[in-house]
């Protein structure tokens, strides 16, 4: 039976589709005849490939479906593997995203864990490395961090051009990075250090630690470091309504699996408060930290956007905020929204409309942050979440080639370092997942 299947395979290469049929049949119906379920899989997972390639998408779906329960009742790990690479690719062509996404997503993860490296080489565009991909997000938010940074509250005028040469800010050295790039790398550390769960009280003692160092602090955060100076744990009452916390909840999103939305938002809300009390600005950390995790798996604009407006209600419901949030989200993805003439504010929900507005709208990285940077008011904020999000499906490498003034950014951190921090975050990710 293997010989036979290897055989049609081996035909199949060399361009005999017909002679690879009959070799495939002979070995399906003896598997059937031996009773084989497991080689009897192997065979329909060949024969699902060849009708994904022939564009019968459909049919290639419902047959390594039946390979792939063959396998996991088999338990062959790396045929489940395949399998569900096999099953992604099948699900995206039949229109089915959400399906494609999960399969990936443990596919993924597998690969990671178990090291099936030939099925990165065999499919690049679907078995692709998370921890680059975290790498590439990093590099893109501290991009757009930075060319936001000259820009935040100035007159929404500047021209391609002008953003793009990355002039200094008054008081700011050229191409510095704010305290948005500084607080993500601080929790992604944090996160990375203890395998995605976060510990209040330790986020906060390394935050005070590191505030004389952090420039640009707001004032909501700065105030929650001297309260916890003065020994409480965690925010008091709420205050007005920053996006303080939605700056920096992209890594509680690289970390944990895309369908652990639970706890996801617990880690959010927890990870959030220590500095920031008032509901909406948990929501929209909530909401952005979904966006990450579902952005880092290769989610189209359309299913970042559905991905957004599931969470805003849920989050809104368990800290007892408002739905106006998933109100606004559902007129980004109508085409409706506009961004205000006087630029983003600090209200955490407008940065998050005007962060998915930009992200789902955007034709590539580049004219992405340039757009965000556009919208005026909290330029460096809204810029660095696009770059974030749409950094997730490029390498650092990819970046770079990508924004020609990327060597004008001063990174917070030496790039090795950034690429430390990744595999520290996608490696718990992966496990999770398995």
């Amino acid at each position: 039976m293997q010989s036979l299947h290897a055989l049609g395979r081996a035909r199949l290469g060399s361009g005999d589709r017909d002679d690879a049929e009959r070799y495939f049949t002979e070995a399906e119906q003896l598997a059937e005849g031996l009773g084989e379920t497991l080689e009897r899989a192997k065979i329909w997972h060949t024969r699902a490939e060849l009708l994904l390639r022939d564009g019968d998408a459909g049919r290639a779906q419902g047959l390594v479906t039946s390979a792939l329960e063959a396998f996991i009742q088999s338990r062959t790990r790396y045929d489940m593997t395949h399998a569900r690479v096999t099953l992604s690719r099948a699900a995206f062509a039949s229109g089915q995203e959400r399906l494609a996404i999960q399969q990936g997503a443990l596919a993924r993860s597998a690969v990671q864990v178990m090291g099936y490296g030939l099925l990165c080489v065999l499919y690049p565009q679907d078995v692709f490395d998370l921890a680059a991909r975290i790498d590439g997000a990093l590099t893109a938010y501290a991009c757009g961090d930075a060319l936001g940074v000259p820009w935040e509250n100035a007159p929404a005028s500047a021209t391609p051009s002008q953003i793009e040469q990355l002039p200094a800010r008054e008081g700011w050295p050229r191409g510095a990075t704010s305290d948005d790039t500084a607080l993500t790398l601080l929790v992604a550390h944090h996160l990375a250090d203890r395998d995605g769960d976060g510990d209040t009280a330790a986020f906060l003692a390394d935050l005070a630690e590191q505030e004389p160092a952090v420039r640009g602090l707001g004032p909501t955060t700065t105030a929650a470091i001297e309260q916890f100076r003065r020994g409480d744990e965690a925010a008091g009452s709420p205050g007005r309504a920053t996006n303080g916390t939605a700056m920096r909840a992209l890594p509680i999103g690289w970390v944990l699996p895309h369908d652990q939305a639970e706890r996801r938002r617990q880690v959010t809300i927890a990870m959030s408060g220590a500095t920031h009390a008032d509901p909406a600005a948990l929501v929209a950390a909530c909401v952005i930290a979904a966006c990450a995790s579902w952005a880092l798996e290769g989610a189209s604009p359309s299913m970042l956007l559905e991905a957004a407006i599931e969470e805003a209600p849920q989050a809104a419901q368990e800290v007892g905020a408002n739905a106006r949030l998933a109100e606004m989200l559902t007129h980004v993805f109508a085409g409706t929204w506009q961004p205000p003439a006087n630029g983003i504010s600090l209200d955490p929900y407008e940065t998050v409309t005007a962060v998915l507005w930009c992200a789902t709208r955007a034709t590539a990285l580049r004219n992405g942050l340039v757009n965000a940077v556009q919208l005026g008011g909290d330029a460096d904020t809204v810029a660095a979440l696009v770059g974030g999000l749409m950094g997730s499906k490029l390498t650092a490498e990819q970046v770079r080639a990508e924004l020609p003034w990327h060597q004008l950014v001063a990174l917070p951190e030496p790039e090795s370092e950034i690429a430390n921090i990744a595999v520290a975050l996608a490696t718990p990710r992966a496990i999770q997942s398995m």
